[in-house]
């Protein structure tokens, strides 16, 4: 059984520079997909325009969200933040969300909205180095999922409140420790599940999926996606595989500066069968670094 695959990539102006490298990256590198997609707030479309092409379009926050939840700006912040809210969220009974927030809901939009079967999710921190034909993951009819067993301890107190919060939309017993992680780069989802599951959602919820997620300031997409095609469906009733090697190599915290800053080149840290490199804009590396370190590959 073949699949058509999807790339989507939620951005926003600040990292910009960091996705037009991904999207170049991406044209050099990646083979096998239909569509790379740009999910964007709707301000910031013009700008991201600009990397549209043959295979990548860039599609606006509001067709994928409902029109009661809009970005305004943050006046605790004076206006140098965004939050997403409104009279009609507000009666929904949903706190006031942040970007990362926001970028999580297009994540669950996509996919119902999309033509393809699966769609893989590329952070705009990072970008491929080797060449990465799309279609490997798929195996014998199935999917892959990224899958670490055992990945999160009951000591890791975010992400358990994540994992009580995904048992919880869905209607699962309460989580034990450890549990496994479906958190990370380059993740693989089904249209199809998807689609099974925000059913699953408003049918415990007995309202919108967004309204059921959104209620809660803290959630991982990926964690309620991987309980739902495992402890929901079964990985094997939901057409995934499980994997737990990483791809994606990734940087996360800013005490990795101090190795970035030795490289002569991304080829001397991926491990085999990596395929890119993220580097969390957050840790504060300059895109300019990442540029010479991509053109050196």
């Amino acid at each position: 059984m073949s699949y058509s695959y999807a790339i989507a990539t939620p951005s926003y102006a600040g990292d910009f520079e960091r996705c037009r490298l991904l999207c170049a990256s991406i044209d050099r590198f990646v083979t096998g997909h239909t569509a790379h997609y740009l999910l964007v707030e709707d301000r910031d479309v013009a700008l991201f325009k600009q990397l549209e092409g043959p295979r990548r379009r860039v599609i606006a926050e509001a067709e994928l969200l409902p029109s009661w939840l809009k970005p305004r700006p943050d006046l605790l912040s004076f206006g140098r933040r965004r939050v997403w809210t409104g009279l009609g969220a507000l009666r929904r009974g949903l706190p006031p969300l942040r970007g990362w927030h926001a970028q999580q809901l297009r994540k669950f939009a996509f996919p119902m909205k999309s033509y393809e079967d699966v769609v893989i999710f590329a952070d705009s921190d990072m970008m491929f180095l080797r060449p990465f034909d799309v279609t490997r993951l798929g195996r014998d009819g199935k999917v892959r999922l990224y899958r670490k067993p055992d990945g999160i301890a009951g000591t890791m107190a975010q992400h358990a409140d994540w994992c009580t919060m995904a048992a919880r939309l869905l209607g699962l017993p309460e989580p034990t420790f450890p549990s496994a992680d479906y958190i990370n780069n380059l993740v693989s989802w089904r249209r199809d599940a998807v689609a099974a599951m925000m059913t699953r959602i408003e049918g415990i919820a007995g309202r919108s999926w967004v309204e059921a997620i959104a209620t809660h300031r803290q959630f991982s997409e990926y964690l309620i996606y991987g309980y739902f095609v495992e402890r929901v469906l079964g990985l094997e009733a939901a057409g995934h595989w499980p994997d737990e090697h990483e791809l994606c190599k990734v940087y996360w915290f800013p005490e990795d500066v101090g190795e970035l800053a030795t490289l002569r080149s991304f080829e001397e840290i991926l491990e085999p069968g990596q395929v890119a490199v993220g580097v969390q804009s957050f840790i504060g590396q300059p895109v300019e670094r990442l540029k010479a370190l991509f053109e050196a590959q």
